[in-house]
This record gives structure tokens, sequence and C-alpha cells, in this order.
């Protein structure tokens, strides 16, 4: 009878500390999923007005705002929209899906701008290292007007 009791208590014990712990994973998995979308987007800050950014800047919040978006990287030019999403992993099957869809979303805000949207890792490592040069003004309009065609040009090789 002692040991049937015993064995009892000490199941409820277990599966107390195993809600326990999933509680917890969850509680992290989402105050990390927070601070990642506040580092997922680079505001790109520029005083030459030629070379503005911040249509580039809002495109990327409203990018960032949908659901299986992680990370944005863009810039613009006087004519040129060019954007590269990370998604969420489970999302990488429908990245066709997400790239028409931004595409068209952002049309519609951007009505005067040739938009493009990607979601390959390699456009958006390009894109991250155009931000840069931005960033630190080492890049003029005309060669980042330059830059956003062979980008654009990247972007239709692509298999």
């Amino acid at each position: 009878m002692r040991m049937k009791v015993f064995l009892n208590y000490f199941l409820i014990t277990v599966f107390l500390l195993f809600i326990t712990t999933i509680t917890n994973g969850c509680q992290n998995a989402t105050e990390n999923n927070n601070q990642n979308k506040q580092m997922a987007v680079r505001h790109v800050n520029v005083q030459n007005e030629k070379a503005d950014q911040t249509v580039a800047n809002k495109a990327k919040d409203k990018l960032l705002k949908r659901e299986e978006v992680t990370e944005v990287r863009g810039a613009n030019s006087d004519q040129d929209l060019v954007l590269a999403v990370q998604v969420e992993q489970f999302d990488r099957f429908r990245l066709k899906d997400i790239e028409k869809q931004s595409k068209e979303m952002l049309k519609k805000d951007f009505p005067g701008y040739s938009i493009e949207v990607s979601t390959d890792q390699k456009i958006f490592w390009e894109l991250d290292k155009l931000e840069k040069q931005l960033e630190n003004k080492k890049i003029s309009e005309k060669k980042l007007k330059k830059k956003l065609t062979k980008i654009k040009k990247l972007m239709k090789d692509k298999p």
C-alpha cells in the first residue's frame, strides 16, 4: 500500500516538473523572439538627401510585421526598392508565395518604385553589405544605383 502511494506522489511530482519546464521554455522563446524582431531591421539614416533611405526603412518595417519574416535588409534609389527577407524555418516551403505577397503589399504603398523582394540568402548578404556602406557613408548615389542594378540582376539570374 505504501509503495503505491509513493509511486503516485512520485508520478505527480515528475509530471509537475515536466509542465514547469515546458512553460519556462515557452516563455523564454517568446522573449527571445521579441528581442530578435527588434534587431532584425537596420534603419539606415543618411544625411545626404540623394541617398535617402526613408522609403527602404518604411518598407522594411512593413515587411517585418509579417509573421513569417524574421529579418529584412534593403535599400532604395530614386526609382528602385530592393529588399531581401529571411523567414522562419517552417515557412521556407513557401518562399515564392512570400516573395509574391510581399511585393504586392509593397506596390500598394510605394507606387512610384520598381520593387524587388527576395528570400535568397546571397541577396540578403549583398544588401546587408550595402546597408553598412550606406550607414558609413562610403557609397555615392551613382554607386548605389549601380549596386542595386547588380543585385537586381543577381535576383533575376537565380534558378
